[in-house]
């Protein structure tokens, strides 16, 4: 069995948002909670918990009741809410209407792991889970923040990471995209190793792709899925039949963060895209091709042998009445496959991890 966690990073954009909070963040979500709703599905949606403290902190109020009803919506129509960090809120100014984002403090390790030093990442993790729970405890006392996702999928080095976000409570950490990496003023992950298992404990004390075997002090992997491509025919079909392959959105409402510092040209970033490996991502790819790279997963991971979990990402910000259409067409196409289970991060924590520990 192949257990799918369908997850939405639940944010703004880092650049510019071109329209209103309820357009851009509020309102998209409320149609995805409605498919969700429809179709019987929990997903898990990572809240970008930054946003609503610094908010709160320079007396945006509207954005935080808005952002606050809507997270006791989601909980209450059985939806999975866990903790996603951009940390880069916490040092940003707004001016003149419009948020000025500070690019330097993008990634939680820019805060250090000093408990004797201001605004460390200890106190913004604490803080952020705190901020959760104060949230969802008036709606749901038994409410639990036991997962994690890295802003920007950046968790490495991951040792006084995982320290720090077990110690708060975490069990699950989902921001490792497989073969994935990046490199830039903004932001760094290296994702580029060989794996020996789909789902792994990663532990301070090893390397991140290494499984210690031992829950204790440990958190449970459930990456962001991967696959490779063919480049020739993915070349061929994004000429000839593009709407098989990519998802066919509108202008986006926003920008994202300046990632400067990428010294490969464009030529070079999109020949190492087609050939490479891509995040299995409901913002970019029609549910037909997902489909089919899931079935491809299944089969080269052996799932037939061994259960593996995996997540795919999307952003609310991205949605659009196609978006939507398409996700639930992908939803449908994966309930017919008797291979594939649709799962929330909490199920995953509810029905494997406790068992373990």
């Amino acid at each position: 069995m192949l257990n799918i966690c369908m997850t939405f990073d639940y944010e703004l954009f880092f650049g510019k948002n071109n329209g209103t909070e309820k357009e851009i963040l509020f309102q998209p979500t409320e149609k995805l909670l409605e498919l969700l709703k429809e179709e019987k599905v929990s997903a898990t949606f990572f809240v970008d918990v930054c946003s609503l403290i610094q908010h709160q902190k320079i007396g945006k109020t509207d954005y935080v009741v808005d952002m606050s009803n809507q997270l006791k919506a989601l909980n209450q129509n059985g939806q999975d809410l866990q903790l996603h960090i951009h940390s880069h809120w916490l040092t940003s100014e707004y001016h003149n209407g419009e948020w000025d984002f500070d690019e330097k403090s993008y990634r939680l390790h820019s805060y250090g792991f000093d408990r004797n030093v201001a605004n460390n990442a200890f106190e913004i993790i604490e803080e952020g889970i705190s901020c959760l729970k104060k949230i969802l405890h008036e709606v749901d006392p038994q409410y639990e923040c036991i997962a994690y996702r890295a802003g920007g999928f950046a968790i490495q080095p991951h040792g006084e990471l995982v320290k720090a976000l077990y110690d708060a409570g975490i069990r699950i950490d989902s921001s490792i995209a497989p073969q994935l990496m990046a490199s830039s003023n903004t932001n760094y992950y290296q994702y580029k190793h060989k794996l020996k298992y789909s789902n792994w404990w990663l532990s301070p004390e090893t390397e991140w792709w290494c499984d210690k075997g031992e829950p204790e002090g440990a958190l449970y992997e459930v990456p962001i899925a991967t696959e490779n491509k063919n480049p020739v025919t993915f070349i061929l079909k994004r000429v000839f039949t593009p709407e098989r392959i990519k998802l066919q959105l509108n202008a986006k409402k926003g920008t994202y963060i300046n990632e400067g510092g990428n010294t490969q040209n464009r030529i070079a970033a999109y020949w190492n895209y087609i050939k490479g490996y891509s995040a299995l991502s409901l913002d970019a790819y029609n549910a037909d091709f997902l489909y089919k790279q899931l079935v491809r997963y299944y089969k080269k991971n052996r799932c037939n042998e061994k259960d593996a979990t995996i997540a795919v990402i999307g952003h609310p910000k991205l949605i659009t009445s196609e978006y939507i259409a398409n996700l639930q067409n992908f939803i449908r196409l994966i309930r017919e496959d008797e291979r594939f289970r649709i799962c929330s991060i909490k199920d995953v924590y509810d029905k494997k991890i406790l068992e373990k520990v």
